[in-house]
Formats: structure tokens, C-alpha cells, sequence
């Protein structure tokens, strides 16, 4: 269940005080889930503290997010701007620059500086969101970058 509904008097710096600010200094990050335009999003608080860019999964449910966003921070691979990475147990992933990091609203009310990659995933055929027409995904990317993938 969800904090904020746990605690209906409580405000959203709260959750922030109380909930996020002390799992980033307990685990160096905290992942957040929450639902944009009708489909899944998880995304990681903190690693802005180690400058670092957020990373941001969607089109997964939050455990399989967390999972994914899990196995980057720990492995040795690491995404890194508009390449492509590939897990040892894991999809293949492709790593764009988020162009409204806003929408990571908790990370972005602890850190209004913070920019972040979205973790795109190839599906079990190997296609990316951009070749498929109903991909679980939603890109938080600029067209244009998406324009330059898909050719």
C-alpha cells in the first residue's frame, strides 16, 4: 500500500522526510513507482547525491522495475548516454536523456538539478519501443532522439 494513503494527514515533504531522504542515506538510492499516462514508471532518487544521472524504467510493473533498476546499480555495466547495454540476465537496454527530468517528481523536489536516463528495454523479441506500435513503454525522450534510433 502506498504511504501517503497510510498517512492521510501527512504532506508530501513527509513522505520525503520521513520515507525517501532516509532509504537514500541507508541504500545510496531509493526507487519511486508511480503510474504516468495510464502506464507504469519506477525511477531511482539519489544517485543525483553521487552525481550521477536518475534512471528511469517504464512499462514494467514496480517489481520488475526495481529489479531492473536493481541489477544496473549493482552490475558492472552501467548505461550510459544513447548506448546500449547489455545485461547478463536482462533484456537489452538502451539508455536516452530524459528532456523533462520534472516528471521524476520526488527525485526532482530533492534534486531540481538532477537530470536522469530513461532505461529503454528491448522486449522478448528484441525489438525496441520505437519499432513496435504497442510497446508497454512510453518514451520520455525528445522526438527527435527517438527519430534517430528508429532510422
Amino acid at each position: 500500500m502506498c504511504w501517503m494513503y497510510d498517512h492521510p494527514a501527512a504532506t508530501f515533504d513527509d513522505y520525503l522526510q520521513e520515507v525517501v531522504r532516509p532509504t537514500v542515506a541507508r541504500c545510496g538510492h531509493a526507487v519511486q513507482a508511480t503510474d504516468w499516462r495510464g502506464r507504469p514508471m519506477a525511477y531511482t532518487v539519489g544517485l543525483t547525491e553521487r552525481g550521477e544521472p536518475e534512471l528511469v524504467v517504464t512499462g514494467k510493473p514496480p517489481d520488475e522495475a526495481h529489479d531492473l533498476l536493481g541489477a544496473l546499480l549493482a552490475g558492472e555495466e552501467q548505461p550510459s548516454l544513447d548506448a546500449r547495454c547489455d545485461l547478463v540476465q536482462g533484456p537489452a537496454l538502451w539508455a536516452l536523456p530524459v528532456d523533462k527530468p520534472e516528471r521524476l517528481s520526488v527525485a526532482w523536489r530533492l534534486y531540481p538539478e538532477l537530470t536522469a536516463l530513461q532505461v529503454v528495454w528491448a522486449d522478448a523479441f528484441g525489438r525496441w519501443p520505437w519499432e513496435v506500435d504497442r510497446s508497454p513503454q512510453r518514451l520520455l525522450s525528445l522526438p527527435a532522439e527517438r527519430g534517430r534510433l528508429a532510422g
